[in-house]
């Protein structure tokens, strides 16, 4: 935990994190110490953003968090299996969120009024909600999430704005309110499809390692170890893909890591081929 609390401070301290620094916590701790560290990020970030701007976030830094929170994600799924991917995930994730907070502490946070809203350079607010957009677009594109008829909406929206950009009758607020509204429903449609996502990635994982160690089992009994181990060894499988086929994947990880013990004290290691 003290390296953990240590390797934490200095990240930041300084900001941005070199492969060096990754290559240190991988050396000196389990690699899942990236994934609580980014997780942990995260939340301060989300914390942050809240206590500044509220539900008003500013579309440059939304687009920011938007990409070190995937990252976060895909961080989740690269771990254990693929070491190199989570290196590279959580590089991106902490100098995503060390960005958005360098610009929180170097911006000066103004209450616009309504007289100001005039005066405002509406044309560029239109240009980072409309990059903004394209992300989510990218990013529902890679978890095949059937919201076209929604983006479809929303540039219509952005083209009746920018259409009528000196027209003072059009109430601009109202229709980018109403943009957010529609994006807010993405984002809610994405969250759910990566947690579904991540979910079939683990039960995939776990397929494949506990095929691997039924495997073993047959070999230590082979091999003439104690038959009660090999029977235990079993039924921990079998209390795995319970968990699993009901979702429950936090218990079916507790489970899994009383297998890969029960596996060690019989003289096999746990890895995936």
């Amino acid at each position: 935990m003290k390296k953990l609390a240590l390797f934490a401070i200095f990240v930041l301290i300084f900001g941005t994190i070199s492969p060096s620094l990754v290559n240190y916590a991988y050396a000196q701790n389990d690699p899942s110490i990236l994934l609580r560290i980014a997780i942990q990020a995260d939340k301060q970030i989300v914390n942050q953003l809240d206590r500044v701007y509220g539900d008003q976030i500013p579309n440059n830094i939304q687009i920011i968090y938007d990409k070190g929170h995937a990252a976060v994600q895909s961080l989740d799924e690269s771990l254990p299996d693929d070491l190199k991917k989570a290196k590279k995930d959580f590089l991106s994730a902490m100098n995503a969120f060390m960005q958005i907070s360098r610009i929180i502490s170097q911006s000066t946070i103004k209450v616009v009024n309504t007289s100001d809203k005039t005066d405002r350079d509406l044309s560029s607010e239109i240009d980072r909600l409309e990059k903004y957009v394209k992300t989510l677009e990218t990013i529902s594109k890679k978890y095949n999430i059937n919201v076209t008829n929604d983006f479809i909406e929303i540039h219509n929206l952005i083209k009746k704005i920018r259409n009528q950009t000196n027209d003072k009758n059009i109430q601009y607020d109202e229709i980018i309110d109403e943009i957010k509204i529609i994006l807010n429903s993405i984002k809610n449609d994405i969250r759910e499809s990566a947690s579904k996502h991540r979910s079939d990635f683990i039960k995939r994982f776990f397929d494949r390692l506990l095929d691997r160690i039924d495997q073993q089992l047959i070999q230590a009994e082979n091999d003439g170890i104690d038959h009660s181990q090999i029977e235990r060894g079993h039924g921990l499988i079998l209390e795995i893909k319970e968990s699993l086929s009901k979702n429950q994947i936090k218990n079916a990880k507790i489970v899994y890591v009383e297998l890969k013990e029960l596996m060690k004290n019989i003289g096999y290691s746990v890895r995936i081929t």
